[in-house]
């Protein structure tokens, strides 16, 4: 998570005649548009969305609940046993298949 000096500064470029215009063609070049498709891709510190428009265009977005550490926090359990799929002779009973 950032700081408040983060939070501060993107307030300020949202605010400012440059920031809107930025906003604003992003907006322009969403609205109206079709998903056709949605992938996902493993971006190291979180899982990215990449929405793929009916004009072949496509846009890439991020959610807060794909960040690596809320998805630790959600799939502890998951993780635990995928990584030992990954890694059979870390299993406590020893059973390896």
């Amino acid at each position: 998570m950032g700081d408040l000096s983060d939070v501060n500064d993107v307030a300020r470029i949202m605010r400012s005649p440059e920031g809107q215009a930025r906003l604003e063609g992003i907006r322009a070049s969403l609205a109206g548009r079709t998903i056709v498709d949605v992938e996902f891709t493993n971006e190291t510190h979180a899982i990215s969305i990449l929405l793929l428009l009916d004009d072949g265009d496509t846009f890439l977005a991020m959610d807060p609940s794909l960040d690596v550490d809320v998805l630790r926090a959600d799939f502890e359990d998951v993780i635990h046993r995928e990584l030992l799929l990954d890694y059979p002779e870390r299993r406590a009973d020893g059973v390896t298949g």
